[in-house]
C-alpha cells in the first residue's frame, strides 16, 4: 500500500476540466470570416509579427492578441517536451524498454504515450509489493514572480503602475523580499542551521513535536536543522526573505500569486502576462519515500526512482501547468474583445485573428492533455491508498 502526505496534485484536474476559451461562439465567427488564412501564419512559429499589416487604433490590441497566442503555443510545446523527458527518465530508472520511452511533442499525444507506459509500470510494481507499505511525502514547489520585471514590462508597454498599488496587485498571494527594517510577518531563511517553523526540505530534530530518527521531510513544524528554506514568524529583523509586511520599502519584491494591477489596460496585461512564465522562479519540489516494512529489491528501485524523478513531473503539474492556466485565462479575457476589433484591424488583421484563435485553442488542448497525463502518473503512485494530510 502507498499513502501520500502533503500532496494536492489531483486538484489541477478540476481546473483543467473547465473550457480554456470560454467565448468560443464569438471566436468561431471571427475564424470563419477569416477563411483565406493569415498571410504571416509562420509568425506563430517565430513570434515575429512585423510583416503583419494592421490598421486603425486597435492595431496594438490586435498585435497583443497574436503575440499572446504565439506564447501560449510555445508554452504548450515546452510543457510536453519537459513531461516526455521527465517520464522517460523515471521509466528508464524502472527498467522500461527505451523504445517505449521515445516520442516527440504532438499536441499531448507524445507525452501520453511515454507517461502511460511509465504509469502502468509503477502500478505493476506497487501491486507486486503485496503488504509492503510506503509513505510518500511531497513538498510542492513554491513560485514567485519578480515584481520589478513585471513593472518594467508594463512601463515599456505604456501602462505604468502606481508604486502604491503594488501590494494590492498580487492576487492570490503576498509580496515578499528583502526588508532592511522591521519584518512584520514571516521570515524565510535558506538552509537554516536552526529552524523553528515550516521546513521545505529535510528536518533534523523534531517534527510537530515528535523526534525524528533521521533527517526527513517533515511537512509540519520543524524544530532543529533544516537543509532548505525555513519559514518562521518574524521577530523584527529578518536576515532572509520577509513576507507579510515590512516597516520600510521591500527590496527586490516578489509576488507569490498572480501579479495583476487593476490599473493596467487589458492589452498590456495580456502582453506581459504571456511573457510572465519567464519571470517566475520556483523552488524544486521534494519527494521522500519512507518504507514501513521490509521491501523487495524492485520496490527499493521504485523508491529511488520516485525520489529522483517524480519531483520533475510534479513541477510540470504545479509550475508550468499553473502558468499555462494563467495564460489561458488572459487569452480568454482578451479573446472576448476580438470580434469587435476584427473589422477595425483591416483584412490582414481579420485573417490573422482567425489563425491566432485556432493556434490558441490547439495549444490549450495540448496543455490540458499534457498536464492531465502528468497527474495520471502521480495517481498511479498513489495507488489505492488513502491520501494523508
Amino acid at each position: 500500500m502507498i499513502s501520500l502526505k502533503q500532496a494536492t496534485i489531483p486538484v489541477l484536474l478540476v481546473t483543467l476540466a473547465s473550457p480554456f476559451l470560454l467565448n468560443c461562439s464569438l471566436l468561431n465567427k471571427v475564424a470563419g470570416a477569416a477563411g483565406a488564412g493569415c498571410p504571416a501564419a509562420a509568425a506563430f512559429d517565430t513570434g515575429d509579427f512585423t510583416n503583419v499589416t494592421l490598421q486603425g487604433d486597435a492595431k496594438g490590441e490586435l498585435k497583443g492578441f497574436l503575440e499572446a497566442a504565439y506564447h501560449v503555443k510555445q508554452l504548450s510545446v515546452e510543457t510536453e517536451k519537459s513531461l516526455i523527458a521527465a517520464c522517460a527518465e523515471l521509466g528508464q530508472a524502472l527498467g522500461v524498454d527505451e523504445l517505449q520511452l521515445k516520442a516527440e511533442p504532438a499536441d499531448g499525444a507524445g507525452a501520453e504515450k511515454v507517461c502511460t507506459v511509465v504509469s502502468e509500470k509503477i502500478k505493476s510494481m506497487v501491486n507486486a509489493a503485496g503488504d509492503a507499505k510506503l509513505v510518500v511525502t511531497i513538498i510542492e514547489p513554491k513560485c514567485n514572480i519578480g515584481v520589478e520585471e513585471m513593472l518594467a514590462c508594463f512601463n515599456e508597454c505604456g501602462s505604468p503602475v502606481d508604486p502604491g498599488a503594488v501590494d494590492a496587485s498580487c492576487e492570490g498571494g503576498e509580496i515578499s523580499g528583502q526588508c532592511d527594517a522591521e519584518c512584520k510577518g514571516s521570515c524565510t531563511v535558506e538552509a537554516s542551521a536552526s529552524c523553528t517553523g515550516a521546513c521545505d526540505g529535510n528536518c533534523t530534530g523534531k517534527c510537530d513535536g515528535k523526534p525524528l530518527t533521521d533527517a526527513e521531510i517533515c511537512g509540519g513544524k520543524c524544530e532543529g536543522k533544516c537543509d532548505a528554506a525555513c519559514k518562521a514568524t518574524a521577530k523584527g529583523k529578518c536576515e532572509g526573505t520577509c513576507s507579510g509586511g515590512c516597516s520600510a520599502t521591500v527590496k527586490a519584491p516578489q509576488c507569490s500569486g498572480t501579479f495583476k494591477p487593476p490599473s493596467v489596460d487589458l492589452r498590456c496585461q495580456v502582453s506581459c502576462g504571456s511573457k510572465a512564465y519567464k519571470m517566475v522562479k520556483c523552488t524544486a519540489p521534494r519527494v521522500k519515500v519512507h518504507a514501513e516494512a521490509k521491501l523487495k529489491t524492485d520496490i527499493g528501485k521504485l523508491i529511488k526512482a520516485l525520489e529522483t524523478s517524480l519531483p520533475k513531473i510534479i513541477d510540470i503539474q504545479l509550475n508550468l501547468g499553473k502558468q499555462a492556466l494563467a495564460q489561458a485565462t488572459a487569452l480568454t479575457d482578451y479573446a472576448v474583445k476580438m470580434p469587435d476589433l476584427a473589422t477595425a484591424g483591416g483584412t490582414q488583421g481579420l485573417m490573422c485573428i482567425g489563425t491566432a484563435t485556432d493556434v490558441g485553442q490547439k495549444a490549450m488542448a495540448s496543455i490540458k492533455a499534457s498536464v492531465g497525463v502528468s497527474v495520471n502518473v502521480s495517481v498511479s503512485v498513489k495507488g489505492s491508498a488513502k491520501t494523508g494530510g
